[in-house]
């Protein structure tokens, strides 16, 4: 009788702890294997995302776990024990959860190196949390409830390569320190990326990245920023859209010699100037659009010599999507001609002759389907695409020369009708004798003022 108990207390062991696995939870995860050709054919990836039960029962992670999707399932606390810890696992998702506090030994995941934290209501970030995940090299934790580097340091992460702390109010505690600080958030010199939009920053201070020696994309979106700043000349990726700045000049892009893409979109700036994109010799991708104020662009924003000769402008990809702008400088017809993708849509764009050679440009349907005319009248909303040549015409070109050569005519007119009145009343009005051309006064004056109505009888021959 004893051995029989002993035998189903083992078998019921076995079986309990078997379904505690996320892949025996049916109906809240999904398990898989490879998912990518390259990767070991054993990896197992767990889907619990929405599975609000997953977690319930303590489970444990199988020991081949190489990703892990715990996002939307109402996590609240990760606490310290069996639940979070393996091995084997790389990627954890916990976004879009209730998550407040994260216990020092919660995630013990030695291997781990992405962690999605986002959308979660995280106010602190104890330095402990980190230190059993010293492999991560990425990290998420935007739309969060950080406010200051006393609650959030990344001193122990010493692999990380990119960071996203969007929407959380650091801002006012980046005024007189910077993320790479030691004595502030003290992110490690080999981060690569990093995205900051939407922390209410309003200035950038002039040794803001001095320590960050390899920075290659920078966002940083979304905050108060009425001027550009010192920018890393490491950068290869710039997005500064959804700022107040007011002004773009030459200065601003000085030394950025290896800038690929770049994000100014929906700015304060009125032009962008003479020279202004010049130093960008390596830019691939521009964004300019919803610039509000955005109504002129030079014919020098590229410099001069792409002008003559566009055989090293690196540009593939403009668009200046729904700005102000009305006409474009047909001189930049060469270097914008070597685009692969070019969006002028969504403009106050005034057709007459000299923005007629944009219908010279190749483009894709999409790209010139609002494109069309803002004024004048009589072609609002035209599809610039789908008009004639004859109605791109300037005002002295419309039929009969236009307003200003009919007053021209007009004048003309008038002038020699007034020049010739003058000579017939001065030649021919009664009164005034023709210069050079003296009549006897005498014959004048012997001549009654009324003539005799008697008749004359004929004199005989």
């Amino acid at each position: 009788m004893r051995r029989a108990l002993v035998f189903l207390a083992l078998a019921a062991a076995c079986c309990a702890t078997r379904g505690w696995t996320f892949c025996d939870a049916p109906g809240e995860c999904v398990c898989r294997y490879h998912e990518r050709a390259e990767e070991d054919l054993m990896r197992q990836h767990i889907d619990c995302s929405y599975g609000r039960g997953a977690h319930a029962a303590n489970r444990t992670l199988p020991p081949r776990a190489h990703s892990l999707d715990l996002s939307s399932s109402g996590l609240k606390i990760i606490r310290s024990g069996p639940f979070l810890r393996s091995k084997s696992l790389q990627e954890l998702g916990l976004k879009n959860n209730d998550i407040t506090d994260i216990e020092p030994d919660g995630l013990a995941l030695p291997d781990l190196r992405r962690l999605d934290l986002s959308y979660n209501r995280l106010e602190r970030l104890d330095a402990a949390v980190f230190r059993s995940i010293t492999k991560l090299e990425f990290l998420n934790l935007a739309n969060n409830n950080f406010v200051s580097f006393a609650k959030l340091t990344f001193h122990p992460l010493r692999e990380l390569r990119e960071v996203i702390l969007n929407n959380n109010n650091i801002g006012p505690a980046l005024r007189d320190t910077d993320l790479f600080d030691r004595d502030g958030f003290g992110l490690t010199n080999k981060i690569q990326k990093v995205s900051i939009g939407g922390i209410g920053l309003g200035r950038v201070h002039s040794n803001f990245f001095v320590d960050a020696y390899d920075i290659r994309e920078l966002v940083i979106t979304n905050n108060e920023l009425t001027e550009l700043f010192e920018i890393p000349f490491t950068l290869e990726y710039l997005d500064v859209s959804d700022n107040p700045i007011r002004e773009i000049s030459g200065e601003d892009f000085t030394d950025l010699t290896a800038l690929k893409v770049l994000k100014m979109n929906n700015l304060g700036i009125g032009s962008v100037p003479a020279y202004a994109l010049e130093p960008l010799r390596a830019l691939v991708r521009l964004d300019l659009e919803r610039n509000l104020n955005l109504s002129e662009f030079s014919a020098l924003a590229f410099g001069q010599e792409v002008l003559e000769d566009a055989d090293d402008f690196t540009l593939e990809e403009l668009s200046l999507k729904s700005s102000r702008l009305q006409t474009l400088d047909r001189r930049l017809q060469v270097p914008l001609g070597r685009l692969s993708r070019l969006d002028l849509q969504g403009n106050r764009w005034h057709c007459d002759c000299r923005l007629a050679w944009i219908k010279q440009f190749q483009m894709k349907a999409n790209d010139y389907e609002h494109l069309r005319c803002y004024t004048p009248k009589s072609l609002f909303n035209s599809k610039i695409f789908e008009l004639k040549e004859k109605y791109f015409r300037c005002p002295r070109e419309r039929g009969g020369g236009g307003v200003g050569s009919g007053m021209a005519v007009g004048l003309i007119a008038f002038c020699m009708f007034s020049s010739a009145a003058a000579l017939w009343l001065f030649w021919y009005l009664p009164g005034c004798p023709p210069r050079g051309r003296a009549l006897p006064t005498a014959a004048y004056s012997a001549l009654p003022l009324h003539a005799p109505t008697a008749t004359i009888a004929p004199t005989a021959l």
